[in-house]
């Protein structure tokens, strides 16, 4: 017994047909459009998660690209302020040996040569203080908001408010009543409040615990300390150096980039040597420029007095010793600088050919041929084509059997 098929059968299973055929061509249509394999994870699990992955390394990757290129930029800047300010320390040597004459017909320039030297002193300070990469100062190590050097109402340079002839305070040494909280050597970090227990000795009498503690909170809160914590700021950035840290929490070397350029480090570092004379270059020509202001304008002369005049030469020919050799402290600095420019810009190279690689490997996991998408194109637009085509047909013999 044979089934009767009928016209409303055939007009549902023609309208199911057609909706697929159109579906298909729809997403045919996409893929030439698009170019992509599939639109949603479902439709590739495995090729949807390793496209997730490159793309991930692709974001992190452009993320490297703009912290690379912006601490380029600073440490460009940086260095360009530093060659300034070394060539204008290596343009004054000539000026310089000057000073060490003593009758000759040298000797009256040494009045305008102070004021030179304090001149150029100033000029390093405003080139060093200009150094800015948008809003932020380059030489300010981590506080990139405030300028980093100032001249105090007496005279003193000053780093971020801290005076940078400060004397040194030496570092209490460690004995076996030296509490846990008390850091190691090089730890600039601040020890926790000490016990209030510990702070005022009953009686009146400090235990040895108790002195080695105020010994360490004197330490502390001297500006020799704070000098050395400012010095030694880091301000790590990751540049795809796999930024990492080991089970104490702390950053393992060469993972990350530090960014910090402190200035106190750039001029000659700080503080006081054995002869009381400042370590930083400017504070050397301040004290140079004004002996040489106090010399007779017609001869030259140091002082009226022959014993004085010795004194103060000699003052001013070790001054002048210490000035070179902080030029060349200034530049070790800008050799650093250019050491570390240079690695960055090679850095830049290479997380550009990375980025380039992961753009490759993406299209190849996502992006189809075209030349197949364009042929599943026809041939489901033919398809389609056809389906349309019986259609008609269909319609045909629906209405015909309808008027019967």
């Amino acid at each position: 017994m044979g089934m009767r098929v009928t016209t409303g059968m055939m007009m549902n299973t023609y309208r199911f047909n057609l909706q697929n055929s159109t579906s298909t061509l729809s997403d045919a249509r996409n893929k030439v459009l698009t170019r992509r394999k599939f639109d949603s994870y479902a439709e590739d699990p495995a090729s949807a998660t390793m496209a997730w992955r490159i793309r991930q390394a692709m974001y992190n990757n452009n993320d490297y690209q703009v912290n690379n290129s912006d601490t380029y930029s600073r440490f460009n800047i940086a260095w360009t302020t530093m060659g300034v300010v070394n060539n204008d320390l290596s343009d004054k040597d000539g000026r310089f040996s000057a000073i060490r004459a003593t009758d000759d017909s040298t000797a009256s320039g040494r009045q305008p040569l102070g004021q030179v030297l304090k001149n150029g002193a100033d000029t390093i300070i405003q080139a060093m203080n200009s150094a800015k990469y948008g809003d932020h100062f380059v030489f300010a190590g981590n506080d990139e908001m405030n300028v980093p050097f100032s001249w105090s109402d007496d005279g003193k340079l000053l780093y971020r408010g801290i005076d940078v002839a400060t004397k040194e305070v030496k570092m209490p040494t460690r004995t076996t009543t030296t509490p846990d909280w008390v850091p190691k050597a090089g730890d600039y970090s601040m020890p926790r409040k000490v016990p209030e227990k510990h702070v005022a000795a009953a009686g009146g009498t400090l235990t040895a615990q108790q002195v080695e503690e105020n010994e360490w909170i004197d330490y502390y809160n001297s500006d020799w300390a704070k000098l050395q914590a400012l010095a030694h700021e880091e301000q790590n950035v990751d540049l795809g150096m796999g930024l990492q840290e080991d089970a104490n929490g702390n950053l393992i070397n060469g993972s990350a980039f530090n960014r910090s350029l402190p200035g106190i480090n750039m001029l000659g570092g700080y503080g006081l040597d054995d002869d009381g004379d400042p370590k930083n270059v400017v504070l050397l020509m301040k004290r140079l420029g004004e002996l040489c202001s106090n010399c007779d304008p017609e001869s030259g002369a140091w002082d009226p007095d022959p014993g004085t005049a010795s004194t103060i030469q000699e003052e001013a020919n070790r001054l002048l010793d210490k000035i070179i050799k902080a030029r060349g402290r200034t530049t070790e600095a800008l050799d650093e600088i250019d050491t570390k420019a240079h690695f960055l810009k090679e850095n830049q190279s290479r997380l550009e050919t990375q980025g380039d690689y992961l753009q490759e490997e993406r299209v190849n996991i996502e992006q189809v041929d075209l030349a197949d998408a364009i042929t599943e194109f026809s041939w489901d637009y033919y398809c389609y084509s056809s389906a349309l085509k019986v259609g008609t047909q269909l319609l045909s013999q629906s209405l015909l059997d309808y008027m019967s």
